[in-house]
């Protein structure tokens, strides 16, 4: 799978388009500073991080507060805090001219600070009103991936090999035409996500506008993970962990048929934010639900319209009790063991069982979790075929947008109530894992459905 990256050209172009406040925030910025001091060892590119203080101060005072500001502290506890092989990734820009040597001569270069990820400031503070001095702000995964790769920590390995890596190819061409980028762009396009809903910029359908495709950022880890801080939102980190999640990993809202609210991405937790509901219902006739409504299957829910009765119940999902959620099947970690047996980040969200085994609370053994999954997921599928078997021809029941008729007169509401069903556990993708009871039920209803119309 070829990997997503966005260009500096890309981010600045975008950034143009917007109302984001200057990346320079209160301090004395609109003095020049003064040179560095050779004294205190910094003599080349780099000036630490407590001269970017002087300018992000709230940015500062919050990285303080990571693992990355330790990030030496952390390999001297356990004995390699001049192990060159480690330093390169603990320190800045160790290895190279003006970069960290050790403690003694250059202990302001200790730890991952600001120039890890923006590159050299010199330039930049002996000249900050010149905007092309300023440092790199880039959420390309290039940018973590410099270090969170290999068999101890392989997350950029494991990103790759994701969908998240790469911007859906239908909603990529129209982005680089110049449209969706106010609508599909919001989830698709981690350029989109980071300018509007995480840096408060607005942008137009024209954002991404001829830009190449391959230039185009996916999901990558700003838009998952605040890199400068703390936030508290992991359900259950390892010890001194944090994971630093722009959102909750857990959330429990209760089920709900409102359109309005099942649309409201603030209500989930972090893979919610774009894995919801998008308000298609019953009654919609050009299309059918989206292929994101995992969460509103795991809460155990649908969109109705108002005055209307649901299909089912809203049904709560027996997996509601796990304390990770979403991350515990789909993000199982492993520490790293030798070469032979690397770490498991996690990163590539595809299920692993192992997750589901005692540790988490649920199945006996990862044995159990596979025998109860395969089976449900068999019942399943095979209800799916049923239901699409019975419904006969697609161009006498399926949406006008997908290979239906384009009058939508003809199909009567029970039709329509089957195939929304059929689609809504369909587009789920996990084949009633996410929810066993409430996709049973759904199920049953089209079964129901499909015999009172004589099918």
């Amino acid at each position: 799978m070829t990997n997503v990256f966005v260009r500096r050209p890309v981010l600045c172009a975008l950034i143009a388009l917007t109302t984001i406040v200057p990346i320079i925030i209160g301090g004395t910025c609109g003095v020049k500073p003064p040179p560095v001091d050779a004294a205190s060892g910094l003599t080349g590119k780099y000036v630490g991080a407590q001269r970017c203080d002087q300018c992000h101060t709230n940015i500062h005072s919050k990285w303080t507060q990571t693992l990355h500001a330790g990030a030496l502290e952390t390999l001297e506890a356990i004995g390699q805090g001049e192990n060159p092989a480690c330093l390169s990734c603990h320190t800045v820009g160790f290895g190279e001219q003006g970069g960290f040597v050790d403690r003694a001569t250059t202990n302001e270069l200790a730890g991952v600070q600001c120039e890890s990820c923006h590159a050299g400031a010199l330039d930049h503070v002996q000249n900050v009103s010149d905007e092309s001095l300023r440092p790199v702000v880039s959420i390309s995964a290039d940018v973590c991936g410099k270090c969170h790769k290999g068999s101890q920590h392989p997350n950029a390995e494991q990103w790759s090999e994701s969908l998240h890596a790469k911007v859906t190819p239908d909603v990529a061409q129209e982005l680089h035409d110049g449209i969706v980028a106010t609508n599909c762009g919001m989830c698709h396009s981690g350029d989109v996500r980071f300018l509007t809903l995480i840096q408060g910029g607005t942008i137009t359908d024209a954002a991404l506008k001829d830009v190449p495709v391959e230039n185009m950022n996916a999901v990558t880890c700003a838009i998952c993970h605040s890199p400068h801080e703390r936030t508290g939102h992991a359900a259950a980190p390892d010890t001194n962990r944090d994971y630093q999640l722009r959102y909750p990993e857990a959330v429990s809202p209760d089920p709900i048929n409102d359109i309005p609210t099942i649309t409201t991405a603030a209500r989930y937790n972090l893979c919610g934010q774009c894995h919801h509901d998008r308000g298609r219902e019953w009654t919609s006739t050009s299309r059918g639900p989206h292929r994101s409504v995992q969460s509103n299957i795991y809460i155990g829910e649908m969109p109705i319209k108002a005055g209307l009765q649901p299909l089912v119940p809203n049904t709560r999902s027996a997996h509601r009790f796990v304390t990770e959620q979403c991350s515990s099947c789909h993000m199982y970690r492993k520490p790293f063991e030798s070469e032979e047996a690397p770490a498991i980040s996690g990163h590539t969200f595809a299920v692993n069982t192992e997750g589901c085994a005692s540790a988490a609370g649920c199945h006996p053994d990862q044995a159990d979790a596979v025998a109860v999954k395969d089976t449900l997921q068999a019942e399943v599928q095979a209800s799916l075929d049923g239901i699409k078997a019975r419904l006969g021809d697609p161009l006498t029941w399926e949406y006008s947008a997908e290979g239906g008729p384009q009058s939508q007169t003809g199909i009567t509401d029970k039709i329509k109530q089957v195939r929304y069903l059929y689609h809504y556990v369909t587009n789920d993708g996990s084949r009633g894992v996410h929810n066993p009871a409430y996709v049973r039920q759904m199920l049953s209803k089209a079964d129901q459905l499909l015999t009172e119309s004589g099918k």
